[in-house]
Order: C-alpha cells, then structure tokens, then sequence
C-alpha cells in the first residue's frame, strides 16, 4: 500500500517519513515535493514525486503515478497571510478532487486545534479560519473515501530545521535571570512529535472517517520554562512572579514611571497573554495512541538544537 505525503519535508513531514522508513509499516510512503524544495533530509530510500497544491493537473499525475491508496495532507501556509486561502483551502479543495479522481481510500488531514467542533477558534488568526475552511470541504461535503482529520496542540520534537520553536529558548538561552511576566504571560498545551506520528500512523490503519484530538496538558509559563532552563546552556534561573503580581503592582509602578517620562514605555504591555494551544480541561491529555511526556518534547527538542549547533 502506498501512502502519499504532502508537505513531505516539513517539521511533522520529515518525522512522519523518518518513523515509517524506520522498518514495521505495511505501507511504502512517498513524499510529494515542489520543484524548487530540497529532498536532502529527506530519509534514505523514500520515493518522491513533483506536485504543487496550486497546480490540479500536477496534482492528478502524482495520484496516477504513485497510485497512491492513501493521502497524508500535511502542507499548510502556517507564518504566510497571503498564501493561506490559496494553499490551505484552495490547494486542499484541489488535492481532494485528484484523489476522488484517482480513487484514492483514504485521506487524513493535519489539521489545528482550534479547527475542532470543541474547541473555540481565534477569529482573529487567519491561520485558524483558513484550516476551518478546509475543514468545511472534508466534512461537509461527500467524498468517495474516508476522511480523517488531527488536531494538535502546540507541537516539539526533532527534526525541526525551520527553528519554531526557537523562540521559547532563546530568551532562556540569552539570560541568567527570567521573569517570565517581564516579557509575556504564556500559557501552553505541549504535545510531542511523536504522539502526532503515532496518531497518523492510528488514522491510517483506522482507515475510517473520524476527528482526534491530540493534546497535553495545559502548562503555565513557569513549567515550560523552567524545564526548557534545565537543559540549556547558560544556568538561567525563571523566577515565577504571579499574574496577579504584574497586574496590580508591576503595571502601576511602569504606568507611573512612563508618566513621569522614566520609563519609554506604559505598564500594558506586561499584561499580555500569549497561548499556545491551551483547551477545556476536559479535553486534555487526549490522543487515539499512547503519549509520551510533555517534558520530553521539550528536553528532546533541546537535544536536537544542541546536536545541530544552534545551542
């Protein structure tokens, strides 16, 4: 059985490649990849195949070439506002016609988590509103194959070369003391790779039309922090100041500094929030496979930077 990847040689791409390369899978998975993208990572013995979500003939020759029984559609415009209709919702509309074309069984669809029914979306993230457009056109419509849609949280791992999660270590990295209030409020849900892999690898041999929630628990930012200061460099020490501290004390004081021209900035900046796939408690600590720890995406995704040299 031959399953075909979109998004290939991307951060989940590359890892759900790596695990199915890795030997104890039925299926042969072939990553289809633009002209102009690098295969280098890609794992040693994969097939690839040319296909672009923009360009539905491209998108029926790679069906036909492969014979592709399955689709895994990972690509998505994540960071680009102005690809994110054409790519996650027209480039999805039209790999779903090549597949009904082609006669393809199955097509599991990575999806975001505030993309569930459940869970709220950000109306003011486009992101967000072009994956429940997508979502429209897997659920609301008939297709003559099964649909599978994943919804994970805030993801860490190996294998991510584009650094989006550096962010959450730099400041560590770059400090001996952290205030985490002093830069934002966070909260998390942290899942690994892993449980994302895994649970794709579940849909497939599921093969059924079904929506899974992939989450962890939801973290404060002293949590994420002082685990991500444990195993990096430098002996940084993240000092928990309550919320409520910031609130009523640290924003006043900074107000007051502003006015009296000491400080360039007002006291509202330090009220924001900043959350990463946080849900209901009731919908924590979910995923159709066995999960590994939250503290472990974090310590192996610093691993991973250390081995590639960017720590």
């Amino acid at each position: 059985m031959t399953v075909l990847v979109t998004g290939a040689t991307g951060f989940i791409g590359l890892n759900l490649l790596h695990a199915m390369a890795g030997g104890g899978s039925e299926r042969d998975p072939v990553a289809m990849v633009r002209a102009s993208a690098s295969t280098a990572r890609l794992p040693d013995g994969v097939a690839t195949v040319e296909a672009d979500l923009s360009d539905s003939e491209s998108l029926a020759a790679a069906m036909a070439d492969t014979d592709a029984d399955s689709v895994v559609h990972l690509a998505a415009a994540v960071y680009d506002q102005s690809a994110m209709q054409g790519t996650n919702v027209a480039g999805t509309e039209r790999l779903l016609d090549a597949a009904a074309e082609a006669g393809v069984e199955q097509v599991v669809f990575l999806s975001t988590i505030g993309a569930h029914p459940e869970v709220p979306a950000d109306a003011d993230s486009p992101y967000q509103r072009s994956k429940v457009a997508a979502e429209e056109l897997l659920f609301e419509h008939d297709h003559p194959f099964e649909v599978a849609a994943l919804y994970p949280t805030y993801i860490f791992g190996p294998r991510d070369y584009r650094l989006t999660r550096y962010e959450h270590v730099r400041p560590v990295a770059a400090n001996r003391v952290l205030v985490p209030p002093l830069y934002t409020y966070d909260e998390y849900n942290v899942v690994h790779v892993e449980d994302v892999v895994g649970s794709i690898k579940y849909a497939l041999d599921a093969g059924a039309t079904d929506r899974y929630l992939i989450t962890g628990p939801n973290l404060t930012n002293q949590q994420v922090l002082g685990t991500i200061a444990r195993h990096a460099p430098g002996n940084c020490r993240v000092v928990n100041v309550p919320y409520g501290v910031t609130r009523w004390a640290v924003k006043p004081a900074m107000d007051l500094l502003h006015r009296v021209g000491v400080s360039p900035v007002p006291g509202s900046g330090f009220l924001e929030r900043g959350d990463y796939g946080t849900v209901r408690a009731d919908l924590t600590r979910r995923a159709p496979v066995r999960q590994r720890s939250w503290q472990a995406a974090l310590t192996e995704t610093m691993d991973w930077y250390r081995t590639v040299g960017v720590l």
